[in-house]
Formats: structure tokens, sequence, C-alpha cells
């Protein structure tokens, strides 16, 4: 079998990785919806409101969520009437919006992050080990760096140190700033 190929344990991984991303988000929407919070969605917004010093444009927020949103002008202004973020004009560009978290929206994401944590931890960050994770840190980060490494990694390394299964390459700043509790999202439940 040829290296990148779609087949054996590359086509399994992309399997699996794709069914337990789908039954964990799931899970994690339930939990939120069953606690009387809110929405997964909503959620993602707010964290990347507030991981991003609590304002974006619109058209940046637009490529900062994790989830698909769909319509995602409608749901800001619906944040709005709830009371969860404020649209302000872009001093900077007359036709560009201004996302805002207000103090009932931080709020809300401080309520829903514990749920949320548990969540996470209950269904990815308790059932692997510190090795896997630093595994997968290092894979997802490569991967979502848009494959910059993907060619130096072909050799089947992944990108890790052989003797000692901890990633052989820096990892991203986002991954090292999750790793020390900086997240209010947790453990990538970004993707």
């Amino acid at each position: 079998m040829g290296a990148g190929r779609f087949e054996g344990d590359r086509e399994a991984a992309w399997t699996a990785l794709l069914h337990a991303h789908a039954r964990m988000v799931t899970r994690l929407a339930a939990d939120l919806e069953a606690a009387g919070l809110i929405s997964l969605g909503t959620y993602d917004v707010l964290v990347q409101l507030s991981e991003n010093g609590g304002s974006l444009r619109l058209r940046d927020l637009v490529n900062r969520v994790v989830l698909s949103q769909p319509g995602l002008s409608r749901k800001v202004a619906r944040l709005e009437v709830e009371g969860l973020v404020e649209r302000l004009d872009d001093p900077a560009d007359g036709r560009g919006v201004i996302v805002h978290i207000t103090r009932a929206g931080r709020s809300a994401l401080r309520r829903g992050s514990v749920v949320h944590i548990a969540g996470i931890e209950r269904e990815f960050t308790s059932r692997i080990t510190d090795q896997e994770a630093a595994v997968l840190a290092a894979v997802f980060a490569r991967l979502q760096d848009g494959g910059a490494d993907a060619d130096a990694t072909r050799d089947g390394s992944g990108g890790l140190d052989d003797d000692h299964a901890t990633p052989g390459r820096r990892q991203s700043a986002d991954v090292t700033h999750r790793r020390r509790g900086g997240s209010t999202r947790g453990p990538s439940s970004r993707r």
C-alpha cells in the first residue's frame, strides 16, 4: 500500500474519526440541552468570541466557528435579541459588523462550560492515555495547519519521535494553550 492512499488503516482511521466525532458532538449537544443551557452552536459562537478578546468581525467569526453555522448572521441576530452578544458597526469598515460577547453571554458560557467540559472528559479525555493525547494533538495540529508538514511526515513517522512517542515538531500555540487549561471549551471540542 502506498503512503497516503485511502485504504487499510488510513481508511479505518478516517471512518472512525467521522463516526466518533458525530457521536461525541451529538452527546455533548444533548448534555447542554438536558441541562437547560445554551445550545452547542451558541456555545461555539460564544467560545470563539471569548477566546478572541470578546469581539470579532462577523466575517472572521464565520471562519472561526467549529461547528457548521449556516446562516450565522441570523444566529448572531437571535443571540443579540437574547442579550448574549451585541452587534456593533465596524469603524474600520463601514459595511462590516463587529460581534461582541456581553456580560450575559459570558455568564451563559461559564454555566455551559461546566457541563460541556464534563462531557468532553466523559466522552474523550478519560478514554485516552496521555501518550494517545500527545499523538492526537500532534496529528490534528498538523492537519489543522492545512498539510504544511504532510510531505515531511509521509515516511510513516507521523511527526513523532519514535524513541519517546512524543510530538517531534513544535506544536501550535493553540494546542499548547489548551493543554495548559487555557480554553473554556476544554481539550479540542473544536473539531
